[in-house]
């Protein structure tokens, strides 16, 4: 089954153009056993609850959850739970932050208002006071992140990585076990670690019936920002890490996705959202915000990203109305698009560089390298054919295309960096 998957991700590869070492890495997996293989299989039943009442917030419960032994100790994870008012059983979905991030009760909030039941647990081993702030160890702390995989050479159930995806499936058994939920109808999201981690799950967990990652994607080796930068790290070294990127689960999932990023985030570049989208495009959509800032709330927030509530609202609630969805990619300078949508396309922009994707920082005291400014034209529209036609400046060397419905809901285009023969 390994080795049927492996293949079917790299014919994905191969029609997109992208087949690079990616596959062949994928290939030499088959030497190993695969993370689905390795996975305890208790991770995919529900977990003992340990309810935490003093540190509830509002209609928002506090808890422990069983979670998997550590070094021969047991371990659990703190977590807020929100069930809606009203009827039951209602949706829901899984929420895992981000590097340095807590299990925060205003993000269940924030889809218990919106009718859905919702789980936000810490993955690094921490529990708040009783308001709810701060980030404490207790006495059933798992392991702790080290960096960017940096403990990829303990053993593989001693990883962080190993935990935190594990602590993730458990969220969601424990979810789908509770009566007021429809465990047909639940769905992840994550920001920044918490994309890289919930792209991941939703390549080895088929329960799921949406994901959307937000700001971290796969092919991290290949980010323009500190995520892609390995130091003087050996090449054996960078390798084992890569057992680690989300994109060895995704390219074998069928999970509808949608990826959501800035243009200019200095952790995930733009380059590696649009090669996620493009080897997950036959379940999958992109929404690029330009200028999005990173963070927790930005990545929440549903006046900033409201296309990420719209898409759970019709994978979930089979409510509202799809987003739009383009049908043929932009590939050169006469930029021809076409695309699919139930709504009208209000609006059309080319973002663009004048050369190739690159990070640098504009001074010294920059905490993360970016990419210059990008530059925007608007393209026309034809409603009848659902057709968007521009042509870029002479100049341009890197554009995506941006097409807003009538909800002000963006989708986006892949990203096109032009070559040499293509300028003209």
């Amino acid at each position: 089954m390994l080795i049927s998957g492996t293949f079917k991700s790299c014919a994905k590869y191969i029609l997109s153009g992208l087949l690079t070492a990616t596959c062949f890495s994928l290939i030499a997996q088959n030497n190993q056993k695969s993370l689905v293989d390795i996975l305890e299989p208790k991770v995919f039943r529900a977990p003992k609850i340990f309810w935490e009442p003093t540190k509830d917030q509002g209609k928002v419960k506090a808890l422990f959850y069983e979670t998997l032994d550590y070094k021969g100790k047991p371990t659990r994870a703190f977590a807020y739970l929100g069930i809606p008012d009203g009827d039951t059983p209602v949706p829901a979905m899984v929420l895992v932050h981000g590097g340095g991030g807590k299990a925060f009760y205003e993000w269940v909030k924030i889809w218990n208002d919106r009718g859905y039941a919702a789980i936000s647990m810490s993955l690094e081993g921490h529990r708040p006071d009783e308001e709810g702030n701060g980030k404490h160890r207790h006495e059933f702390s798992g392991p702790t992140r080290v960096g960017r995989f940096e403990d990829v050479e303990k053993p593989i159930k001693e990883q962080w990585m190993y935990h935190a995806v594990s602590d993730i499936l458990l969220a969601h058994s424990l979810l789908a076990s509770l009566p007021e939920v429809d465990a047909d109808r639940i769905g992840i999201t994550g920001i920044s670690w918490g994309g890289i981690l919930s792209s991941l799950v939703s390549g080895v967990d088929s329960r799921l019936k949406c994901a959307i990652p937000v700001y971290g994607a796969g092919f991290l080796n290949e980010s323009k920002g500190h995520f892609g930068d390995h130091g003087d790290a050996t090449a054996e070294y960078i390798e084992k890490k890569k057992f680690w990127d989300p994109a060895n689960q995704f390219a074998n999932g069928n999970v509808p996705t949608l990826w959501v990023n800035g243009d200019s985030d200095g952790h995930f570049s733009l380059n590696i959202t649009s090669r996620s989208f493009q080897v997950t495009a036959d379940h999958a959509y992109m929404s690029i915000h330009p200028g999005m800032r990173h963070g927790h709330p930005p990545g929440w927030n549903p006046e900033e990203v409201p296309e990420i509530y719209a898409f759970a609202d019709y994978e979930l609630k089979k409510s509202g109305y799809p987003l739009a969805r383009i049908v043929k990619q932009p590939s050169g300078k006469k930029l021809r698009l076409k695309y699919r949508s139930e709504l009208p396309i209000i609006e059309a922009k080319v973002y663009y560089l004048n050369e190739e994707l690159t990070y640098r920082k504009e001074s010294e005291s920059d905490k993360h390298a970016r990419p210059s400014t990008w530059q925007s034209i608007t393209a026309d529209i034809d409603e009848s054919k659902q057709m968007v036609k521009a042509k870029l400046p002479k100049s341009a060397r890197t554009y995506y295309v941006n097409l807003k419905d009538s909800r002000g809901l963006i989708i986006s285009s892949i990203l096109v960096q032009l070559k040499d023969n293509q300028r003209n």
